[in-house]
């Protein structure tokens, strides 16, 4: 029995081994490929954005969207507790997958407003400088023009209005 455990330890280390060199024979060639990152940084179209200062608990819409989250859900724990009264349990089991489902669908309908708004800045930042391409700044390592602060200040145009 010990020799199993070893062997299930030594095949996790050799495939952390082979994980961790992978990784670095990509971040390698990604480096190599970049060539000089100072020249390339100012000719980049490409726009990065910090959704976490984007969308701010202080946020109305996103404020307003928590509330009708919390609603719908004490809303469906009720009707819950109602419905399954006499369920077995796996009658049980069933019905709290399917309104798992109607909540998770409900979830997108809430937030969608509230994702469709900051779509939308987003889109016109990135068209006012002529941005092909904008993502989220945690998955940037390097370069990318931020336009945090241009997509919050058009949010706040578009509440305020």
């Amino acid at each position: 029995m010990m020799s199993e455990l070893g062997k299930k330890k030594n095949v996790k280390i050799f495939s952390a081994a082979v994980a961790l060199i992978f990784v670095l024979s990509i971040a390698g060639l990604a480096v190599m490929q970049m060539g000089n990152p100072v020249n390339a940084a100012p000719s980049s179209n490409i726009g990065v954005i910090d959704m976490s200062k984007v969308i701010t608990p202080d946020n109305q819409d996103a404020v307003d969207a928590q509330k009708q989250w919390q609603q719908a859900g004490e809303d469906m724990q009720k009707q819950f507790e109602e419905q399954s009264a006499n369920m077995t349990d796996d009658q049980k089991q069933e019905l709290f997958q399917k309104m798992q489902g109607d909540l998770a669908k409900k979830h997108d309908e809430i937030y969608k407003g509230v994702k469709d708004k900051v779509d939308s800045a987003i889109s016109s930042v990135a068209n006012t400088k002529s941005l092909s391409l904008v993502v989220d700044k945690r998955v940037v390592l390097y370069g990318g023009t931020d336009i945090t602060d241009q997509v919050t200040k058009q949010l706040g145009d578009s509440q305020s209005k």
